[in-house]
């Protein structure tokens, strides 16, 4: 009826009454949550901390439950949207309960701290540094593609990126907590102090399935952080080294930590750091060596934890931290460091057409007809490939020998980067991408392919729809069946 003081009355008269119900107090959670979003958009921190506060109130003693789990994530971010660390660490004191369910609350440091972008983040450290603008002047034809006007506006974001300064902290001592969680995304929040973090986009959402660890949320420029002692193994390195931030992605290492490198072009005191990673594979192992990485100067933290910790709490005293590295400057250092190592025998396979098929890789990103789709393809002289089977080397060098490539959405798509000028690049992927409403297109519009053209084709989702998640990191796991004959038609009209 509109009275949403009463009706917050009314819950909490109820949660008096029966304080050991539930969905009550799930109830309550929620209408204080809708207030606070109310709040937000009116642009009202006073109200939004205040519909936090009711929150809390209600939820101090509160019984165990999903929804209320995820409320306290909700009603977290919105603390911190208010400007309310204060009020976020006290209601992740009471989500402690669900994340650290063996953990004394005394044995979980908690503080808040700010979000600082990279030169800032050094200058409130004090920590010496150098800022340079990597050039990124031969990709601009990416900036001039036809694309629909739902997903220009992302692309466009890429000149913009390009203009982004990048540098490296150096002889810095800091904290790093880092450690594998679930899905592609990898952790590596370096620390000052215990009262900044370097945070390289103010729109990055920090959240571990397994060990959440960071309250984060988009245009917040505060956060709190939790570090539960027990479950992390502390290492302290005295001797000066390059820190990369470390991942199992084949896509993030690519695209994400290995342009970071470029720092060693640009100081020279950093060349000869060693550089200290965390649980690398044999790819990684690889893709430095081509990026001119002697294994010596590598120093994995895994040898110094042992084989059982998956959470590292790193003290670092003289180390140098090189930013993230824009897109456009990112792809443009890939493309002049490792193409010229792709050998001449490999280019001799001109009008290549390529299927790299997941077959044989991780369910994310599965097509469910992947066999009928290689066979159909295979009519138009498309041979199927398996990247997981290949050398780092060896897939840089037939992406750049073709001239169409068909792939799924996934890790593998990081290669596209190396693709010739005039090449074609078709993503096949599920319905939740490519659309004017899909919450995919700022990071699509960033991640199509810098050189040659992009297609694309949607799917259908092998599932019940009863059963599928909201969460699109989930549904990323569903398998999706591709029409063949829409896919003729687009092959045909793409040769």
């Amino acid at each position: 009826m509109g009275d949403e003081k009463g009706a917050l009355a009314v819950l909490r008269h109820g949660i008096r009454r029966v304080p050991a119900d539930g969905p009550l107090r799930d109830l309550h959670a929620a209408a204080c949550e809708r207030v606070a979003i109310r709040a937000l958009e009116r642009s009202d921190p006073d109200g939004m901390a205040a519909a936090c506060m009711e929150a809390l109130r209600g939820l101090a003693d509160a019984p165990k439950s999903v929804v209320l789990y995820e409320g306290l994530e909700r009603l977290v971010r919105l603390a911190l949207l208010a400007g309310r660390t204060d009020l976020a660490v006290e209601l992740l004191v009471i989500k402690d309960r669900y994340d650290f369910p063996t953990v004394p609350p005394s044995a979980i440091d908690r503080f808040p701290l700010r979000l600082l972008g990279f030169a800032g983040w050094c200058a409130a450290a004090g920590l010496r540094h150098e800022l340079w603008t990597p050039s990124t002047h031969s990709l601009s034809a990416a900036f001039s593609l036809a694309q629909p006007e739902w997903l220009r506006v992302h692309v466009e974001g890429l000149a913009r990126m390009g203009t982004e300064s990048v540098g490296v902290a150096l002889d810095a001592e800091v904290e790093v907590v880092q450690g594998f969680y679930v899905k592609d995304k990898y952790e590596s929040f370096v620390l000052s102090g215990r009262r900044t973090m370097l945070c390289e986009t103010t729109a990055t959402v920090v959240k571990n399935g397994c060990v959440p660890l960071v309250g984060v949320t988009p245009g917040a420029m505060a956060a709190v952080f939790r570090l539960p002692r027990s479950l992390y193994r502390t290492v302290e390195i005295d001797q000066p080294v390059l820190f990369l931030p470390s991942t199992p992605n084949y896509w993030h290492f690519l695209v994400d930590v290995l342009p970071r490198l470029m720092v060693r072009d640009r100081v020279p005191e950093t060349r000869e750091l060693p550089l200290l990673l965390f649980d690398l594979r044999r790819y990684q192992h690889e893709m430095l060596e081509l990026a001119g990485i002697r294994p010596d100067r590598i120093l994995d933290a895994r040898a110094l934890v042992g084989s059982g910790v998956m959470q590292v709490h790193y003290r670092l005293a003289r180390a140098a931290v090189p930013s993230a590295v824009g897109y456009p400057a990112a792809y443009r250092w890939l493309r002049e460091r490792l193409l010229p190592l792709c050998r001449p025998s490999s280019q001799s396979d001109g009008g290549r057409r390529l299927y790299l098929s997941r077959r044989g890789s991780a369910p994310k990103h599965r097509i469910a007809n992947d066999e009928e789709v290689a066979a159909l393809i295979a009519r138009y002289g498309f041979k199927t490939v398996q990247p997981e089977q290949l050398g780092v080397l060896e897939t840089i060098e037939r992406i750049a020998a073709a001239k169409i490539v068909v792939a799924p959405i996934g890790a593998a798509t990081a290669n596209q980067v190396f693709l010739p000028p005039g090449g074609i690049w078709i993503h096949l992927h599920n319905p939740d991408f490519f659309h004017p409403e899909s919450l995919w297109n700022p990071r699509m519009g960033t991640q199509v392919p810098m050189l040659g053209r992009l297609r694309h084709l949607a799917g259908r989702f092998t599932d019940e729809p009863d059963d599928r998640p909201a969460d699109l990191l989930a549904r990323l796991d569903i398998p999706v069946h591709i029409d063949l004959d829409a896919l003729g038609r687009l092959i045909r009209e793409v040769l």
